[in-house]
């Protein structure tokens, strides 16, 4: 008869995130003028990778807490979640009205344009260039995806998250924890034979 194991098993969806993110953002890197086609994803994703993260450390360091999510963050978003971090984390300064943390709080609005997908109705008045009326097709979330734009957040949430992680250290001994924010492993396993 084959051996049946206990596994315990992790699998760390921040550091996914993180790594499509990369992968998009390299792909329309590669061209002369990086397209919203594949900044917009990169940007979003890499938001969501900041998202998750917390959560990891949430669950890791207030697990009670993480176990009744709804309850405890309702109508208080990510940011509530990342106060009650650093709540436990205390003595750790919370820069909260200054960067990395208000450049990743500002990313928030464009996961919000994101993923509620409202249409934006403007009206203006405009030239004519080469013949016709020079319509413009601007968004809100323009101003977010330029290549600078979405590298510069992308620093941001590495630098806040880096600065949580080395804090979480000094509650936790997680192994992923070692590893610098969204470089650890994909995910973790440990298996256990079952006696006979």
């Amino acid at each position: 008869m084959m051996p049946l194991y206990s596994v315990s098993e992790e699998v760390y969806p921040h550091e996914y995130l993180w790594r499509a993110a990369t992968k998009v953002l390299e792909e329309g890197e590669m061209k002369e003028h990086p397209s919203f086609h594949f900044l917009l994803p990169a940007l979003l994703t890499s938001y969501m990778a900041y998202e998750a993260f917390i959560n990891f450390c949430g669950e890791l360091l207030l697990p009670q807490i993480w176990s009744e999510e709804r309850k405890h963050f309702k109508g208080v978003g990510i940011e509530g979640k990342v106060d009650a971090i650093v709540k436990k984390l205390s003595p750790f300064t919370w820069h909260k009205g200054k960067n990395p943390y208000q450049q990743i709080r500002s990313l928030e609005n464009f996961r919000d344009m994101v993923a509620h997908g409202k249409v934006q109705s403007v009206r203006y008045v405009t030239d004519e260039r080469e013949g016709r009326p020079h319509i413009q097709f601007k968004h809100a979330w323009d101003t977010y995806l330029t290549g600078n734009g979405v590298r510069e957040a992308r620093a941001a949430i590495c630098s806040f998250c880096e600065d949580l992680l080395v804090e979480a250290r000094k509650s936790s001994h997680h192994p992923h924890l070692l590893a610098p924010a969204f470089k650890g492993v994909l995910a973790s396993a440990a298996c256990v034979e079952n006696a006979g």
